[in-house]
């Protein structure tokens, strides 16, 4: 995680480390390229032979995904490590001391809340018809522990996300937002990660009446993926209300609609990722 780096080095490095543990294959030059840096800039980045320039630095934040928050720690991470190789000491020592991200944006409940798949399924699983607030109910429900219940539980109403209206029952907040400069990028890999082995269970596990996994494949310019994207926001946005905010019928149970949109092919101008 960037906010966990203390320089660019130690965060290039871990990154690295974290990718080859989910492919052995991956190499060094895959990950320059996905980072949109050349092989020798990133291996100098690596040995510490080199500071990370600006323009590489927002590149790389564009590559990863990374919300403004994590984008200005990195390129805090850059100013003091260009600081310490010119030799700047004061410079370097005013950087150190200058707090360079909004720590409160990033508490570990807002990590909690948007890394662990079960605090969503909880909100919307108070909209279900027979509710209680009660974690062993909610264990139950979703297939978690009562302590992971509890823990969950009490975030939700310290965050404000749930809380009791005037008749005593627990309802969630229609207007709470998370702020995406306020949510870090592994929060968000985490919780797509854990979504999509639950999907891989439900394949196996689920009677056909409880799923519908399928998936199409089509040719496409890199160019209408944006627009794309907005289409798929659009169609879910639409399909929430239709079914779950304007519905007539009381809700029963929780589902989760995971759609996956990546590339395939290899070949047209990007060399093999295990190379």
């Amino acid at each position: 995680m960037i906010l966990q780096a203390k320089t660019v080095k130690e965060f290039l490095k871990s990154e690295l480390d974290r990718r080859i543990k989910v492919n052995q294959r991956y190499s060094q030059r895959a990950f320059a390229r996905s980072l949109g840096l050349s092989p020798g800039e990133l291996s100098e980045l690596l040995r510490d032979k080199r500071s990370l320039s600006l323009k590489s630095a927002l590149r790389i934040s564009k590559a990863m995904g990374f919300n403004s928050t994590e984008t200005k720690y990195l390129v805090h991470l850059a100013q003091v490590d260009k600081s310490r190789k010119s030799g700047e000491g004061e410079m370097l020592e005013n950087l150190q001391e200058e707090e360079p991200v909004d720590q409160g944006t990033l508490s570990e409940d807002v990590f909690h809340i948007v890394s662990d798949w079960y605090y969503f399924a909880i909100l919307n699983l108070v909209d279900c018809d027979g509710f209680i607030w009660d974690a062993q109910y909610i264990s139950s429900r979703l297939g978690i522990t009562k302590v992971e219940a509890q823990i969950a539980m009490e975030r939700l109403l310290r965050m404000k996300i749930v809380s009791k209206n005037e008749a005593g029952q627990f309802v969630g907040a229609k207007d709470f937002v998370l702020s995406p400069s306020g949510i870090p990028s592994d929060a968000v890999r985490n919780y797509h990660r854990q979504m999509m082995k639950k999907a891989l269970y439900a394949l196996e596990m689920n009677p056909v009446q409880d799923r519908d996994i399928s998936g199409v494949g089509f040719a496409c310019h890199p160019e209408d993926l944006e627009a794309i994207r907005l289409e798929i926001v659009e169609f879910q946005d639409q399909l929430v209300t239709k079914y779950s905010k304007s519905r007539t019928k009381k809700a029963q149970e929780v589902f989760h609609l995971e759609m996956a949109l990546f590339k395939i092919t290899r070949g047209q101008g990007s060399e093999n990722e295990k190379n």
